[in-house]
């Protein structure tokens, strides 16, 4: 498999079942257009590649795959998480300045700009600037995305919506709940 995604993951990710992705790999049964389609775009072949009509795939050079996340929490590392729910492409040019994963937003804390269901893409870093936008988890608890504004020694976290409170931790909060910074936001990808 791809990536060492295992075939529960992938059968998710395409919407078919374990059993139906195990036959079609051991050629017990024959994946419909639909699941074909699927897969050659999963895995960056034509599709006559998977029906062995072409000799070489054509993997796309100029890109790579990283894993989209339901939620995340800060003992859970982005490429560990199981809640897997698809994979976003991200160009090599990008890869190349770290290590990425992304997110898809739920809720309307940060509306207008990022709405429910967008994806957001992420750098894996422990700090951001003030002015950033970045995943944050406080007390161990599911990660949240907020503008951040650094004071003194502390930090803001900063809704777009103005429906919601801003939330401020100084230095002692920072390390006492702990407040962690799990990444920076560093692209949107609106579900439309």
């Amino acid at each position: 498999m791809k990536n060492k995604l295992k075939q529960q993951e992938l059968s998710k990710i395409i919407n078919v079942s374990q059993a139906s992705l195990s036959g079609y790999e051991n050629g017990k049964y024959e994946p419909d257009n639909q699941t074909l389609l699927d897969l050659a775009a999963f895995f960056g072949v034509t599709t006559d590649y998977l029906l062995g009509n072409d000799e070489i795939p054509e993997l796309s050079k100029s890109s790579r795959k990283v894993p989209v996340l339901k939620s995340l929490r800060p003992e859970i590392p982005a490429e560990s998480s199981r809640e897997i729910v698809g994979y976003e492409e991200i160009s090599e040019e990008m890869a190349k300045q770290g290590e990425f994963f992304a997110i898809k937003m739920h809720g309307d804390s940060m509306e207008p700009r990022i709405q429910d269901g967008d994806t957001v893409i992420v750098q894996n870093r422990t700090a951001v600037e003030s002015g950033d936008v970045a995943v944050v988890s406080v007390s161990g608890d599911e990660a949240t995305i907020k503008k951040i504004a650094k004071f003194g020694s502390g930090i803001t976290l900063i809704p777009y919506n103005p429906k919601y409170d801003l939330v401020s931790y100084s230095k002692e909060d920072l390390i006492k709940l702990p407040v962690v910074i799990l990444g920076k936001a560093v692209q949107l990808r609106g579900k439309c």
